[in-house]
């Protein structure tokens, strides 16, 4: 496996399970049992964590890079279901007996993570607390897919980008977004060209403000939303 260190993850003191909101409240003991199971990797850029179709037997703590979920249509299209940043986890899955991976993990930058084996995962939410806090989460995880889902349904090209930003925004505690004009258009079944076109109607009606080549900043997120009634 690309970049496997030979120590545990217990170098990074616990911080990846931190990043784990479901573990909140677990015994001691039993994190750190956990800690001492999960394994440190690093990816360069374009490496693949997971390829669609592999079994799903682990989940991946996310130190630090971007990773993409996405699959290719029969055109070769690539089509983004997610992306994930610093402390987020991938583990949707890893619950579902025999259940393979419905997308490719592909690094977006260079990587670090940790991983998590199944079998370790499966003994930890033997604890009532995590359990019920994991139906929590699928519950929200699923109310999150629904909501990008419906983002491909607005056929106002204009008012899809505006309602992804939005989807970032409340994702974060920043107002800047960052984002791939690529990205942004696997995600939304889009042309980049015709992103990047709406993107410009956004900032000269003074919704956003590009503040790099891949940054943009919101400047009023009440008017975004009832643009987009999202």
């Amino acid at each position: 496996m690309i970049g496997k260190d030979p120590a545990p993850c217990r170098s990074c003191k616990g911080e990846c399970l931190a990043a784990m909101d479901f573990l909140e409240g677990m015994p001691p003991d039993k994190v750190k049992d956990l800690l001492h199971c999960s394994v440190r990797l690093s990816y360069p850029k374009g490496a693949y964590i997971f390829h669609a179709g592999d079994p799903c037997d682990a989940i991946y703590i996310v130190h630090k890079g971007r990773v993409k979920l996405c699959v290719y249509d029969q055109d070769g299209q690539e089509r983004i279901a997610g992306v994930f940043v610093d402390r987020d986890v991938m583990w949707e899955g890893v619950l579902v007996p025999d259940s393979r991976y419905s997308a490719s993990a592909i690094c977006m930058t260079p990587v670090t993570c940790c991983r998590l084996a199944r079998r370790d995962f499966e003994k930890a939410i033997q604890e009532p607390e995590v359990a019920l806090r994991i139906i929590g989460l699928l519950s929200k995880k699923l109310h999150d897919a629904n909501r990008r889902n419906l983002l491909k349904s607005i056929a106002s090209p204009k008012e899809r980008v505006a309602g992804l930003l939005l989807y970032r925004y409340r994702r974060q505690t920043s107002d800047t977004i960052t984002m791939r004009l690529e990205e942004m258009a696997g995600s939304l079944s889009l042309r980049p060209e015709t992103v990047s076109r709406k993107i410009k109607e956004l900032e000269r009606e003074g919704y956003v403000k590009k503040t790099g080549q891949s940054s943009i900043q919101i400047l009023d997120a009440d008017r975004l939303m009832e643009l987009v009634n999202y």
